[in-house]
């Protein structure tokens, strides 16, 4: 039987090494291409915050939509955010994490919008009215690897 100090961790046999890799820009953009849901983090006025997104790339920020009064919202005028996503196995002990830095704005050029709306990708999994577009503008982006040594 499992203790409940080792219930849900990885074998504690496993002694293999790991190590961490940096990731380049571009690959840090195609793997936050690739994936719709990662933390959004700021300082709000009271307290820091930390939220799950989803988002969807496109010419090269990150647009979201939310509830037009609820927390999110105050990213409509313009913030530093950090936003992570990643990927991680944690049987395996590895995966890659990206942290991506920028300034948000809210979208309201009629044309820009139009195209949003149009988007698959930017259908957020919360319901409610999320009519509020949200772009982070990359300032910075980061990633790496961590991988076992073979």
């Amino acid at each position: 039987m499992m203790s409940p100090s080792t219930a849900g961790r990885p074998d504690s046999g496993d002694t293999s090494e790991r190590y961490f890799e940096a990731i380049g820009r571009q690959q840090c953009f195609d793997l936050l291409e690739s994936n719709h849901l990662g933390r959004i983090a700021w300082q709000a006025a009271d307290l820091p915050q930390i939220l799950p997104i989803t988002y969807a790339m496109h010419q090269g920020s990150v647009y979201f939509r939310t509830l037009p009064y609820g927390i999110l919202a105050e990213l409509a005028q313009p913030t530093s955010v950090a936003l992570e996503v990643d990927e991680l196995d944690q049987q395996t002990r590895s995966g890659w994490s990206i942290v991506l830095h920028g300034r948000t704005s809210a979208v309201r050029e009629p044309d820009e919008l139009a195209g949003l709306w149009a988007s698959d990708s930017l259908v957020p999994w919360a319901s409610g009215n999320r009519s509020l577009f949200i772009r982070i503008q990359p300032e910075r982006v980061t990633g790496r690897f961590v991988r076992r040594t073979t």
